[in-house]
């Protein structure tokens, strides 16, 4: 067999390619002969090959190794601790403490100055500040006013009291610290003024996402809790603010700074609010964050950050009161919490944690003495933020449980406290070795909140003050009254790509007196960052979610009606049947489960559901490997069981509205040749539409209970089969010779049981 001869456009391409770089590379040599005749002047800077450019790019390969590392170890250590059901952030901090010199710097120096050198330091610094920078602008956003608005007179009381109490004793705290701890030349009015608020500190994004994980965010004590934890994170950023104004005001201008402090509040809340609001408007009418939506807001950011810092009182500041100012509900705040938060938490934070790893020598605390001042200043910092609020708790009404869960909960000072004394630590009120007792302060009172949470509801949980399901969206189309016997179908999708073959079936599973298939995307919650979670937890905005926009496409793309919502969750299984438990549901659809290990396709969510399902009237099919193509020959596997005859009736289903014969295989008992009569008599009322309908039922009758005979009698585009016989069989039953199909595993629901319960 002779080679085809190549085209002659295209040898001669190649020819005139290859021309071209011989042309190319003798004209550089010409060149280059000519240019070793000339002489150029003396050299002025450092010799060529050295000097700064070689040390630059040492420094940046540190960087980047150091970024590298420090972002593995904090995704790794964040990850134990979310495991470990505790904020990840304590980790993430705790990981850039282990990477300094208190642990990696003691066991292991070479490393040490290896990934994290002294020339480094400057560089991380910088990176660091404009990821708090960022992170106090997302802050900002997160920040709920109406929060501040629910200002009842316990709450009030509770909110003043967990300031002002571990405010005092801080302040008062310092008369003790101040001739151990601190120099001559920083005054006592800083020092003190800055321990009291470093000990009024909450951390609102921990505090929030703690209470939206255990969904008791709408409880009065929830409530409560948000609102102090607020108030107090808008007060003690303003305190600090202060506190930074005197600082400076002790080396320059005392009046300048709250002068000009006050000048920028102003401006920012009648000038610049005003604007942001426009401009979220004019956000929600484009539809999308735009470039220049976003340069809009960097500038404000950046000349925010940079007012504030000119004026004294800190770029953080700044940052923080801009996120303020936009819209907390508003679309552009929750794209623009979506389009940086990944960028801040991954990549930026760790780098503030290395800087601050850095700077803490828990080596500095060595003496019994020092570990002694440590636990005086963990014990004060609690007992002010606890016994402070569990005191205004209970003289505002409050029951002991709700107290000394709100104590413990505004405890929490995680990232927050690092911010605050990094501030310190640069303006030289605190020292170093003040500056590592502080630091083991936070990661204690931080890493305490979750489990004495835990300890005081874990008899008597907390009870919500309204209820927390979603409430749905309008649907797409008009849907009819649901019928009389439950029938509808609920398809629960996430993953775009498999939804096309999950709503073709729920359509044809939907009779002509039926609902419109009910389309739930689970979309779920982020977690960790800088999320509050309020936004999600109260449904204030629906979740984004491909799968849905996909279902309803497909749908649209069919002629079809179909019911849509979208939802936020964290149990998929609990949602899903929330949802179903309807009167006018009676079928749910789900995707397969295929594990990354193992073989068992019936796992994860489908796994939970089948079995929290089990018993109700909720009969729920699975699909395993969905396809888009004409289903031309269905056949369903029918025994004497409910789960045999819940697969005939949905493939009956699926024939009619295909409009397509069905082929029924009886599968006998064990150790018989023929099916039971009351299989048949099954069949037979099964069949009795289709044949109404002018349509074929066959039926057939399995030999031998074998995956090889089911896939000798079932050569078709879909195979509907009941869990049971799924069991005894074993998986997979989709692989055929000729190609895939489609495969329905069935678990019946039983008539005379209720709805299953969500809970």
């Amino acid at each position: 067999m002779s080679e085809r001869p190549e085209p002659p456009r295209r040898r001669t391409s190649l020819i005139g390619y290859v021309a071209m770089l011989v042309v190319a590379t003798a004209g550089y040599l010409v060149v280059r002969e000519l240019g070793l005749t000339l002489s150029a002047p003396a050299p002025t800077g450092p010799p060529f090959g050295g000097g700064g450019v070689a040390a630059n790019v040492d420094t940046l390969m540190h960087l980047l190794l150091a970024l590298v590392v420090v972002i593995v170890t904090a995704r790794a250590i964040g990850s134990i601790f979310r495991w470990l059901s505790q904020p990840p952030v304590v980790g993430e901090i705790l990981a850039g403490i282990l990477l300094g010199p208190s642990l990696l710097g003691r066991i292991a120096p070479g490393a040490y100055q290896f990934i994290l050198p002294k020339t480094v330091a400057p560089f991380l610094g910088t990176l660091s500040q404009v990821g708090i920078i960022l992170y106090m602008f997302l802050v900002g956003l997160e920040l709920d006013p109406q929060l501040l608005r629910k200002r009842g007179h316990a709450t009030v009381a509770i909110s003043h009291a967990s300031i002002v109490v571990p405010f005092l004793l801080g302040a008062g705290l310092a008369l003790y610290l101040y001739p151990r701890l601190s120099s001559a030349d920083v005054p006592f009015t800083c020092f003190s003024l800055f321990l009291g608020v470093s000990m009024s500190v909450t951390a609102f994004p921990v505090l929030a996402r703690i209470l939206t994980d255990r969904r008791i965010h709408k409880t009065r004590m929830g409530v409560i809790a948000l609102t102090c934890a607020a108030v107090d994170d808008v007060t003690a950023w303003c305190l600090l603010a202060l506190v930074v104004a005197i600082v400076k005001s002790e080396v320059g201008d005392a009046w300048r700074i709250p002068l000009l402090a006050a000048a920028f509040i102003a401006a920012m809340l009648f000038v610049v609010r005003p604007l942001m609001a426009r401009l979220a408007l004019y956000y929600g009418k484009i539809g999308r964050l735009t470039q220049g939506v976003m340069a809009v807001v960097f500038v404000a950011l950046l000349f925010s950050a940079l007012a504030s810092e000119w004026i004294g009182i800190h770029a953080i500041f700044g940052a923080f009161t801009l996120g303020a100012m936009i819209p907390h509900d508003s679309t552009l705040a929750r794209e623009l919490t979506d389009r940086l938060e990944d960028l801040v938490v991954v990549l930026l934070l760790p780098a503030f944690f290395a800087f601050t790893g850095m700077k803490t020598e828990i080596g500095l605390v060595s003496s019994a003495r020092e570990w002694a001042l440590c636990g005086l200043i963990i014990a004060v910092a609690s007992l002010g933020k606890f016994g402070g609020t569990l005191a205004a708790a209970r003289l505002t009404g409050m029951g002991w449980r709700d107290g000394l869960a709100l104590g413990v909960l505004m405890n929490t000072r995680g990232l927050m406290e690092l911010v605050v004394l990094n501030i310190g630590l640069e303006l030289r009120v605190i020292s170093p070795t003040l500056f590592a007792m502080m630091v083991l302060m936070a990661l204690v009172t931080t890493f305490v909140t979750t489990p004495l949470l835990q300890l005081i509801t874990r008899k008597h949980p907390f009870e919500m003050d309204a209820p927390t399901a979603p409430q749905r969206t309008a649907p797409v189309g008009v849907a009819p009254s649901p019928p009389t016997r439950a029938g509808g179908v609920l398809v629960p999708v996430s993953n775009p790509a498999g939804v096309p073959p999950l709503v073709d079936l729920a359509l044809a599973a939907s009779r002509d007196d039926d609902p419109p298939p009910r389309v739930l995307a689970l979309v779920r919650h982020p977690s960790g960052g800088v999320r509050s979670g309020l936004r999600e937890a109260e449904n204030r905005e629906p979740p984004k979610a491909p799968a849905l926009v996909a279902a309803l496409d497909h749908a649209r793309e069919r002629g079809a009606l179909v019911e849509g919502r979208a939802v936020w969750t964290d149990d998929p299984a609990l949602d899903i049947l929330s949802a179903a438990n309807d009167p006018g549901i009676g079928w749910l659809l789900l995707g397969f489960h295929r594990p990354v290990f193992g073989s068992d396709l019936l796992g994860g969510v489908v796994k939970d559901v089948l079995e929290r399902a089990a018993g109700s009237r909720l009969s729920i099919g699975v699909v395993v490997h969905g396809h888009e193509r004409p289903i031309d020959r269905l056949f369903a596997v029918v025994d004497d069981s409910a789960n045999g005859r819940a697969a005939l009736e949905l493939a009956a289903r699926i024939a009619a509205r295909r409009r397509v014969s069905l082929h029924a295989v009886l599968v006998p008992k064990p150790g018989e040749s023929e099916p039971a009569p009351s299989l048949r008599e099954v069949l037979r009322e099964a069949g009795r539409p289709l044949t109404n309908a002018g349509l074929w039922l066959h039926t057939d009758v399995l030999p031998g209970r074998t995956p090889a005979h089911l896939s000798w009698k079932t050569q078709g585009d879909l195979v509907v089969i009941g869990a049971d016989l799924v069991d005894e069989l074993g998986l997979p039953l989709d692989e055929v010779p000729g190609g895939e199909r489609c495969v329905v595993i069935v678990q019946g629901g039983r008539e005379d049981a209720a709805q299953p319960q969500a809970a």
